[in-house]
């Protein structure tokens, strides 16, 4: 047998075994990898929603900073777009908004921290609200995915409470 001919023939290709054993690695390789992509997926839709959820309780947090905290709004039962800053249930008003055709929840719930004291001019009267907006995407999984803002506000009251 020639030299030459021995080294072409070692040298012509791979063989079925060796091509069958490849093809097992990489499919082992691709079901490892595969949920991976579907992790990703669902992080990108989570995080659009919490963008969207964030876009939403800022914008209603900023409607309600351009309510005035005065004596003739503090008292406004508290209903959005027309509505003002009146203490709502300890759980809160719930709406559904929808946002880039997507179903959200928000939550406002605002408390008194402050009240002028007994005995002064407008004594019982809220000094300090704090506000609390939460939104939560339909269908959301668990609270993880709720956005909430909070903020205080407090009123042009004279003298030390």
């Amino acid at each position: 047998m020639d030299l030459r001919n021995y080294r072409h023939r070692r040298e012509a290709g791979f063989t079925l075994l060796e091509a069958a054993f490849s093809l097992i690695i990489l499919m082992i390789i691709g079901v490892g990898v595969a949920p991976l992509f579907t992790y990703a997926i669902k992080a990108n839709s989570n995080a659009n929603d919490r963008e969207l959820s964030m876009a939403i309780a800022q914008k209603r947090m900023e409607w309600l900073r351009t309510i005035p905290f005065t004596t003739q709004t503090r008292h406004l039962a508290f209903s959005y777009p027309n509505g003002g800053l009146e203490v709502t249930s300890a759980t809160g008003v719930d709406e559904t908004v929808t946002n880039a055709g997507r179903s959200y929840t928000v939550n406002t719930v605002i408390q008194n921290l402050s009240v002028v004291p007994v005995g002064k001019p407008d004594a019982g009267e809220p000094t300090v609200k704090s506000i609390k907006v939460s939104v939560t995407p339909a269908g959301a999984a668990s609270t993880f995915e709720t956005v909430s803002v909070t903020t205080q506000r407090s009123t042009q009251v004279t003298g030390s409470y």
